[in-house]
């Protein structure tokens, strides 16, 4: 069976002078220049694409990893036809749906529910196909009390439940995600995880793009590492996460270096590196029972003297719930970050929580709590029950606890006891 995409040799150059791509602007400016006398070796060029090849076979989930402007959201838009390459060629078989932008193909003066069919025309789907598919949608969306409301009244997050629900329920043979999902809440965005994975189990194809390697990791067996425009890496999801992590690194390194300057760089003066769900062992934790100790260790580098600071750690259920939260201020833990790298950890003995799937956020505070300066999050990880009757929809935690039991006073204790005082006598 042919691959769904073929992406051969393409590279997308920018004009960076060129601020309208219309015909009659595009003219006007090419004649400016001319009257100022410039030339074509004049212009500025960002090439956002170099030589980039790949494939992607039916039922593939493959992700784009990569910093900012690295060039994925431009592979993203030459798949879904909205820019042209400069030059080799992009095939794409089937019907594609693309969900790149917040709001994009909606229109915003129109309501929830004329959005949709909208929608579902720009994807190709007949008038019966999308009522067919509507109760669904609004469905999946939990949108369906604003779904007569203008669009452009939409919070950002109801714009991308909707655009999410059109996106993937019309079963496209491939789905293009970037970044939107970061929008959404915790409880929304584990609902698009196990609908992707649906839709790869029926043999829709995705492409993937996110700088949450924990989703990456969840939804993606395959990535590639792109920077530059250029292909850098390819390999399982894994295994690009573990290299895009270790140039992260060396760059962090290579900030410190540089001196002081370098906390300009970054908002506040520190950022967090890495945020880690441990077992006893130390080891990386995917699946833990509820009465086994559990740690959250943070990671951070600071580019300067923060002087004393304090920290958050909160641990949330799928669905969104917060389910322990954690505060140094308030356990009269006092920190202190100085320029350079630390961390800190808290440990939960036993972690008592009831079986589902949590992941842990942090956020590093101000000196009196009051404001964050640098946040994180972990990868997600499974609570496991060893008996029935403690599962996440039944409560949140299982908190250490004594019995005891009282038994009635009846008759003839109350004889006893009286005998037994009279003989003290």
């Amino acid at each position: 069976m042919p691959p769904v995409i073929r992406f051969m040799n393409v590279s997308k150059r920018y004009n960076l002078g060129l601020t309208r791509t219309s015909l009659p602007s595009v003219v006007s400016q090419w004649a400016k220049q001319a009257l100022r006398g410039g030339n074509a070796a004049d212009r500025k060029y960002h090439w956002a694409l170099k030589d980039v090849s790949f494939e992607l076979e039916r039922g593939q989930s493959l992700a784009l990893v990569g910093p900012n402007g690295a060039g994925k959201s431009t592979i993203l838009k030459l798949l879904a036809k909205i820019t042209n390459p400069t030059s080799g060629k992009v095939e794409v078989q089937g019907q594609l749906s693309a969900l790149i932008e917040l709001g994009a193909g909606f229109h915003p003066d129109l309501t929830g529910r004329e959005n949709i069919f909208l929608n579902g025309t720009i994807l190709g789907l007949t008038y019966r196909d999308i009522q067919k598919r509507y109760d669904e949608i609004v469905a999946f969306s939990e949108i369906e009390e604003f779904i007569d409301t203008p669009v452009k009244r939409y919070s950002s997050g109801m714009t991308v439940r909707l655009g999410f629900a059109v996106a993937s329920c019309i079963e496209p043979d491939i789905l293009l995600v970037d970044e939107v999902l970061a929008v959404g809440d915790a409880s929304f965005r584990q609902k698009c995880i196990e609908r992707i994975k649906t839709l790869l189990n029926n043999g829709t194809s995705l492409i993937f793009v996110s700088h949450d390697m924990g989703l990456v990791r969840s939804v993606c067996e395959r990535a590639i590492y792109i920077e530059h425009g250029q292909v850098q890496n390819t390999g399982t999801s894994g295994e690009i996460i573990d290299i895009y992590n270790q140039v992260l690194d060396r760059r962090r390194i290579e900030k410190m270096s540089r001196g002081d300057d370098s906390a300009d760089d970054v908002e506040g003066g520190v950022e967090v590196t890495k945020v880690e769900v441990l077992d006893v062992n130390g080891n990386p934790v995917r699946e833990i029972y509820g009465d086994e100790p559990l740690e959250v260790r943070v990671k951070y580098t600071a580019y300067k003297d923060l002087g004393k600071s304090n920290a958050i750690v909160l641990i949330y259920r799928s669905d969104g719930l917060p389910c322990a939260n954690m505060r140094s201020y308030l356990d009269g833990y006092p920190m202190t970050i100085e320029r350079g790298e630390g961390g800190y950890s808290v440990k939960l003995d036993p972690l008592q929580l009831f079986g589902g799937t949590y992941y842990a956020i942090t956020w590093i505070m101000n000196a009196d709590d009051s404001d964050g300066i640098a946040y994180g999050a972990s990868e997600w990880f499974e609570v496991r029950n060893r008996v029935p009757g403690r599962e996440a929809h039944i409560a949140v935690y299982e908190p250490r606890r004594t019995w005891m039991q009282r038994q009635p006073i009846t008759a003839n204790h109350a004889g006893a006891l009286a005998k037994d005082r009279g003989n003290d006598a």
